[in-house]
């Protein structure tokens, strides 16, 4: 791993740590609502402590990667970037997602992104369609189903009568 890896993912893991605090301090605040199985702050805050026990484990190897070849130079000249570009495309997708999420709906929404995510991981097209679609229905249904949490219904939804 380069440097600039190290130093990527030591920032990457730091930033990550602190949204899952941010996360968890608002998600204190969020009032439960009535008819629902669960609190709604339950998932928010096991998200956020989750993002920053897995932020700081990030941030804890990269820094001992980092004191470890703080003495060697073999690295220093050669190309590294902090973020590969499926990563940055992910993270973009996610920004747009929640954007549009409202609007087309969580099935329809969670079925294109999971599956846009596994192919440009590599998989085929049919296995990211078959995983797009088994796992957001999987979660659909837990959360609607299970949980009695609402998720966005958009175009699809409202055809369906989901």
């Amino acid at each position: 791993m380069t440097k600039a890896n190290s130093y990527g993912e030591l920032v990457i893991g730091l930033a990550f740590a602190l949204g899952g605090v941010g996360i968890y301090i608002h998600a204190a605040g969020l009032r439960s609502m009535p008819g629902m199985a669960v609190g709604s702050g339950l998932f928010p805050k096991i998200t956020g402590v989750l993002m920053v026990l897995f932020g700081l484990m990030l941030a804890a190897t990269a820094a001992r990667g980092l004191l470890r070849d703080s003495g060697s130079r073999s690295d220093s000249g050669g190309p590294g970037i902090s973020l590969s570009g499926y990563s940055i495309i992910v993270f973009l997708g996610l920004i747009v997602l929640t954007a549009i999420l409202p609007s087309i709906g969580f099935l329809l929404g969670g079925i294109v992104f999971t599956a846009l995510v596994c192919r440009l991981g590599g998989a085929g097209w049919i296995g990211s369609a078959l995983f797009g679609i088994g796992m957001t229905v999987a979660l659909y249904a837990v959360f609607v189903h299970g949980l009695g949490v609402q998720l966005p219904r958009g175009v699809l939804g409202g055809l369906l009568g989901v």
